[in-house]
């Protein structure tokens, strides 16, 4: 009796010892799951925060893309009053004339039509209408007809294609969403775009960016004086669709859809482009990954930028680390659960059991030491990527010194050891090197012309250029060359800038003369409509008209570096100094009858 009880105590206790031991493994499991789902969402959270980082990088390159081509367009538009300036009144052709030399097609694709829409008080309607008839266009009218207390017809439109024909004598001022931007424009002095337009004759949407003209000379200092001296505007005309895809060359990105709206509403009505044609802004079921509003000011106008990502948004191979982190903990989870659940029913393995956890947690370490790595590997990336812009413009310098004192050390103190084809190996090494540091300080030069900031002043042209005529002697002391410079030229600008334009003008005109026995290089100004414009002219080897587009183009040669040094950054220097003037510059030349050099500055 009195065993059958002990028996069963032991066996109620074994029984207790048995479920308290199972218990510790299904705590082991909890914890160890719990810590998996910590893990997994710590790693989900940071690969979803990288692929954003993606889709703000392609959002970002967008926004930017689109705000640096319509502010070139902009400033094209801007350039245009100097054809006003410079000519009055402007005609029919001079017009055709500064469309064409614009290369309007190729340079700015999207762009309709560029047109001149003249101011026509309400009693002048008629006689206008008998003028324009009189050109050339009898059956010319003022469209649409009514009347109202002015006009704006376009009176000149180019280039002169089929689509552009209805525009001409067509008064967008006649239309609530035009006339707005117009006389924005004309209350403002600058170039203000319309809302969204349904373009006559080319089925396409599209929209207008007004430039106000004002009478020569007019004051123009408050807003009642700019209305007074209105003379009209040069007009704009955009296609959208042509324009957006002009910048990227098609869809912005493949993986993202780009919708643009004019204003803050997303409505089809205000829709001005659509990557893919399918509105997603409007389809509540439509749910994308990563998605993102952005507004932009477009002449005045705000635009909205719709971006969400396609079902094609391909995610990084690191959408793969949250997977694996869970299927590595869930595998680690079971496999303590294992351990442990033989650690409670065996102690005879435990032994084996220690080994395997002991495994376990350095494959866990292992895990995370990989997770580690690939952190300070991406971060290794992105202050490679740093380094590498600020190298580009400050530390190549120091490796291409170095190359080039080591290569003259071997040239002067072991040219005895060196055969003539290492020697001439070596003075490639040494002439590649100063190149490249020549082709930085152009690029640095170039960059610090574009950002300085411009300090106006009255400078005398004529001294400062006997100045740069000087030192530009000095360093070629034997050449005879006779420079001849206007006296009493003088300009309001930054003598800095300047002076740089014109060491290369004239370092130009003195280079490209070293082949005449008798060089001669002319500084002076010349008188035309609109103000004067200054001039520096050799009899050097000249070049082919044909290629007059080139010049002002950086890295753009019309002779080769064996024939003249260089690296064709000057006259791009140049332009962007006259440019932030703003003034013109252009050329003139005849191969082997030199060239002269032409800019205007703004006073």
């Amino acid at each position: 009796m009195k065993s059958g009880l002990k028996a069963l105590e032991r066996l109620r206790g074994s029984v207790h010892e048995g479920l308290d031991r199972t218990a510790v493994a299904y705590v082991v499991l909890g914890v160890a799951l719990l810590l998996t789902g910590l893990a997994f969402l710590y790693v989900r959270h940071n690969v979803e925060a990288r692929e954003h980082e993606r889709f703000e990088e392609i959002t970002v390159s967008t926004e930017r893309a689109v705000d640096r081509r319509m502010q070139t367009y902009i400033d094209a538009m801007l350039d245009g009053r100097g054809l006003f300036a410079a000519s009055e009144p402007v005609t029919r052709e001079e017009w055709k004339d500064y469309v064409a030399g614009s290369d309007l097609e190729r340079r700015y694709p999207g762009i309709q039509a560029i047109a001149y829409a003249e101011r026509v008080p309400l009693e002048e309607r008629e006689a206008h209408e008998r003028r324009i008839r009189g050109e050339g266009f009898p059956s010319y009218t003022l469209r649409p007809a009514g009347e109202r207390y002015e006009y704006f017809p376009l009176v000149y439109v180019a280039p002169p294609k089929a689509d552009n024909r209805s525009l001409f004598g067509y008064d967008f001022y006649s239309g609530r969403v035009n006339r707005d931007a117009m006389e924005q424009a004309r209350d403002t002095g600058l170039p203000r775009a319309s809302g969204k337009v349904e373009l006559e004759g080319v089925g396409m949407t599209g929209f207008l960016v007004y430039t106000p003209i004002y009478r020569e000379g007019a004051p123009q200092a408050t807003t009642d004086e700019r209305r007074e001296a209105l003379q009209g505007f040069i007009v704009s005309v955009f296609r959208t669709d042509d324009l957006l895809e002009g910048i990227f060359g098609g869809q912005a990105d493949a993986q993202v859809d780009l919708e643009v709206f004019d204003g803050a509403e997303f409505t089809r009505e205000g829709l001005l482009h659509d990557d893919d044609g399918v509105l997603h802004t409007a389809d509540p079921s439509y749910s994308a990954h990563f998605s993102e509003i952005d507004t932009m000011e477009v002449a005045g106008r705000i635009w909205s930028l719709y971006f969400s990502t396609l079902p094609s948004f391909e995610p990084g191979w690191q959408s793969n680390l949250p997977l694996f982190v869970l299927l590595s903990g869930l595998a680690i989870s079971l496999m303590l659960f294992g351990v442990t659940w033989m650690l409670a029913n065996s102690r005879i393995q435990a032994e084996h059991v220690g080994l395997q956890l002991e495994a376990a947690n350095r494959q866990l370490e292992n895990t995370n030491r990989d997770l580690e790595e690939t952190n300070r590997e991406l971060e290794g990336a992105n202050r490679e990527l740093e380094a590498f812009s600020y190298s580009v413009s400050h530390d190549l310098r120091s490796p291409l010194r170095s190359i080039e004192g080591f290569s003259q050390i071997l040239l002067e103190d072991h040219a005895q050891g060196l055969d003539e084809e290492a020697r001439s190996y070596l003075g490639r090494v040494r002439a590649a090197s100063r190149r490249m540091a020549l082709l930085i300080d152009d690029l640095l030069d170039l960059s610090r012309v574009t950002r300085s900031s411009l300090t106006r002043q009255t400078v005398n042209l004529s001294a400062l250029t006997r100045e740069v005529v000087a030192e530009i002697e000095k360093s070629q002391p034997d050449r005879r060359v006779r420079f001849v410079i206007a006296d009493g030229l003088a300009v309001r600008g930054d003598i800095r800038l300047l002076r740089v334009m014109l060491e290369n003008l004239l370092g130009n005109a003195f280079k490209f003369t070293q082949k005449e026995k008798e060089a001669t290089v002319e500084f002076g100004a010349i008188i035309r409509k609109g103000g004067v414009a200054y001039y520096v002219r050799d009899n050097g080897v000249g070049f082919d008209e044909a290629y007059v587009t080139k010049l002002f183009g950086a890295f753009q040669r019309l002779h080769g570096s064996e024939e003249f040094e260089g690296m064709g950054i000057g006259l791009a220097t140049v332009q962007r100094i006259v440019q932030r003037h703003g003034g013109t510059v252009w050329a003139e030349g005849e191969v082997g009858k030199g060239a002269s050099f032409f800019f205007t500055l703004r006073q």
